[in-house]
Formats: structure tokens, sequence, C-alpha cells
């Protein structure tokens, strides 16, 4: 199975065409604090998300992020490996560094 991505620019055409999805911040507390955060994301630190999968919806794309990229990655081929992934769940590219806020 292939983790699916999304780059920040088809982020920004769910946007503007106000597509259904959710946008989970990996990033931890601290980072939040100094970077700030995107208002329509939810935050889920990268420690909580696995006893958290229960929470997010089956029904629309789920879009996890981190700093950069790496961190939401690494959990999306952790829950691909432990059947856990989901068809729904993407990574976005690049990260909240990608992001045009």
């Amino acid at each position: 199975m292939n983790l699916n991505r999304i780059s920040p620019s088809d982020l920004d055409l769910l946007l503007q065409n106000k597509s259904e999805f959710l946008l989970i911040d990996l990033r931890e507390n601290y980072e939040l604090e100094i970077d700030g955060k995107v208002d329509y994301s939810i935050h889920i630190p990268l420690g909580e998300i696995v006893e958290r999968l229960n929470e997010l919806p089956s029904d629309r794309p789920v879009i996890f992020h981190c700093g950069s990229g790496k961190r939401s990655e690494s959990i999306l081929n952790f829950l691909i490996l432990n059947d856990l992934y989901k068809e729904n769940y993407l990574n976005l590219e690049g990260g909240y560094q990608a992001i045009s806020i």
C-alpha cells in the first residue's frame, strides 16, 4: 500500500472549493506556541495520534501535517505497517512550512 500525499496547492484548492476535510496538526505543544497553527486545523500531538484514530472521520479526507512533513509521513507509514491506515489519510507535503496562511 502506498502513502497518499497532498500538495500545498491541492490543499489550497480544497479550501477554495469549500471541500470538507480535516487537517490534523501533529506538532508538539511548544511548536504551536512558537509558530502558531492553522485556524482550521485540529491539534493532536504525534504521541497521541494512534490512541485517537477512532476520532477521525472516514467519510472525508484527513490530512496530516507536522513541521516539515517528515514526522507525519513517518506516522502514516507506521499506520500502514500496522494495518491502521485508511485510504482517506493523506500527508501534506512540506508540512506547516509549506502552508500559505
